[in-house]
């Protein structure tokens, strides 16, 4: 039920910005740093970091724990929740076992699609086993925890051999990292303050309908950010090596890739956004339906933003244009909120939402423009994507009356599978560089 759903969420919201406290930005540094060993071959200064970086996180982590403990106590809607905050206390606790940037830099990204799907067919197990009724939320709160804690033990546990504890030197750090860390979590708060606002200003019924809506997208999110992590290594290489064709190569990728995916994931989200809703959160969940469609459109300018911000920015030592970037976020969505949630409560924070993704996107954008005056984002291929998009989301909003008879299920099944053999037809037609690039690599790997 959304009052129940809308309790914990409301608490994951508050308890990201402890989570980012935990990790003092180590994983995006980390990223950056390790890549550099990595890139030079120095294994002994690559073991060094990373048992630097580890020790400095459980040391946050635990002070993270401890100021999270207190603010339950003191103040009183944290502590009419203090069940669930202590269950969310865990997290915390063990965040500093958060090493992605370990298997991402190491390019290990096998492991982590197992772990995630494994950590994700676990938890939808269980919930089906043990959430019977609403008042099971506790439980729930506790199956969104213990699996992550579960797999991040286990990861640590496979690296020790990475751990190296001679002649540290944790002060180098300090500077570069307090600047990442003071960006991560203005991201944090802009990516958290729009639950947090609407569970204050309003009620739990309202943070609940939003998440079901956030959720939608937020599980699309990561299909188009994978790419961009998994390029991220490169494009450090190809920054620190100052090989003009290969940072642009490995954007093209990347940018190519959010478009070519990107364009029709919203346009399918907002089409079916009826369908999502009541299919994955049930009839009592309607109010999210207009709510995700107006949050759709923050998937391409967000997973933009952050390619931009962690994959170029940051390479080329900009930690400080980023975080000012991200302080503007900030001040301006908490703006946007506080006059758009009390007019049109979970609307009005998830247009806030995307106005702030947007300009933030469009800043990023301008920024990146500066560091490579000769780079074009909207090549003729991407622009005629977002219309070939429109165009064939429009024919089928037309028609999608005769489709929902058949049920929400059948749908879901029929319209993206539509969409697609159309929509990449077209642009095979169009001669779309990066579609039949991938239609020659598919041939390549069938023998055909």
């Amino acid at each position: 039920m959304p009052e129940y759903l809308g309790k914990v969420y409301f608490v994951q919201g508050v308890v990201a910005y402890f989570l980012i406290l935990s990790v003092l930005g180590a994983p995006n540094y980390g990223i950056k740093e390790l890549s550099k060993a990595k890139g030079i071959g120095d294994w002994l200064e690559f073991k060094k970091i990373f048992t630097e970086l580890f020790i400095m996180t459980i040391l946050s982590s635990i002070g993270s724990l401890i100021l999270l403990l207190v603010t339950v106590q003191l103040y009183g809607k944290f502590y009419q929740e203090k069940l669930i905050f202590y269950i969310f206390a865990i997290q915390v606790l063990f965040e500093c076992f958060h090493i992605n940037h370990f298997f991402i830099v190491m390019e290990n990204h096998k492991r982590r699609l197992i772990r995630s799907f494994t950590i994700r067919i676990l938890s939808l197990g269980f919930l089906f086993y043990f959430i019977k009724t609403p008042n099971d939320y506790y439980l729930y709160a506790l199956l969104l925890v213990v699996p992550e804690v579960l797999a991040r033990v286990i990861d640590v546990i496979s690296v020790r051999k990475y751990f190296y504890f001679k002649d540290l030197n944790f002060k180098r750090h300090t500077n570069s990292m307090f600047i990442i860390f003071l960006y991560i979590f203005t991201i944090g708060i802009y990516g958290s303050i729009d639950t947090t606002m609407l569970g204050i200003m309003i009620n739990d019924i309202e943070v609940g309908l939003y998440t079901a809506a956030v959720k939608m997208y937020k599980m699309v999110l990561p299909v188009i950010l994978t790419l961009g992590t998994v390029l991220s290594p490169r494009i450090i290489g190809a920054i620190k090596r100052k090989e003009k064709e290969n940072i642009y190569k490995n954007m093209d990728i990347f940018i190519d890739y959010c478009f070519i995916v990107g364009v029709p994931a919203t346009l399918l989200m907002m089409l079916l956004a009826r369908e999502f809703t009541l299919l994955f959160s049930g009839p009592d969940f309607k109010g999210a339906i207009e709510t995700m469609i107006i949050m759709s459109p923050c998937l391409g300018f967000l997973a933009l933003g952050t390619f931009i911000g962690g994959q170029v920015m940051l390479p080329n030592d900009l930690e400080k244009d980023i975080l000012i970037i991200s302080i503007f976020g900030v001040f301006l969505n908490i703006g946007l909120n506080y006059f758009l949630i009390p007019a049109y409560l979970r609307n009005g924070a998830a247009l806030a939402t995307l106005i702030t993704e947007v300009i933030v996107a469009l800043i990023k954008i301008g920024k990146m423009k500066k560091l490579y005056v000769d780079y074009k984002i909207l090549t003729k291929d991407r622009v005629l994507t977002v219309f070939v998009g429109v165009i064939i989301s429009y024919g089928i909003y037309l028609k999608i009356g005769y489709i929902r008879e058949f049920g929400n299920l059948i749908t879901l099944l029929i319209i993206p599978v539509l969409y697609g053999i159309i929509y990449f037809l077209i642009l095979i037609l169009l001669k779309n560089k990066r579609i039949l690039s991938w239609l020659v690599f598919i041939k390549k790997r069938l023998h055909i």
